[in-house]
């Protein structure tokens, strides 16, 4: 991909096809190119499988996704565009990513405190945190 693709970048989402093992192995490679263009480990990260609602055709088993989801520090999703029992998920994805974004965006600002004209920032949990994933 193109560099500039890279930059500023608050979140990553891979999708891949739970049809076609082969679209599940490139993941590997996706995510060292993002690795290679220097994308913090700090940046949200998830992983979606497409195409659920294809039942009989699957190829890639939801706890093979799961365990590779768990080694690369992302979250599992798995929809389907079409299905639209499945595709709520969708929005879950990106309600969670923006619960993420907002929870690191708060522990820059949390808690600064003013003394002498200086500021002090404290990073203590947030225990009215309501983010569903």
């Amino acid at each position: 991909m193109v560099e500039h693709y890279y930059r500023n970048v608050h979140a990553v989402v891979f999708v891949y096809d739970v049809t076609k093992m082969a679209s599940f192995q490139n993941l590997k490679t996706w995510i060292q190119e993002c690795n290679g263009h220097r994308v913090s480990s700090s940046v949200p990260r998830v992983l979606v499988g497409n195409k659920c609602d294809l039942v009989d055709q699957i190829q890639v088993p939801s706890n093979t996704a799961l365990k590779f989801a768990d080694a690369h520090n992302m979250l599992l999703f798995e929809t389907s565009a079409k299905d639209p029992k499945e595709s709520q998920n969708v929005d879950s994805i990106f309600m969670c990513l923006a619960c993420r974004l907002k929870a690191q965006k708060s522990l820059i600002y949390r808690d600064v405190e003013r003394e002498d004209g200086r500021v002090r920032l404290t990073h203590q949990p947030d225990p009215k945190s309501n983010c569903p994933c």
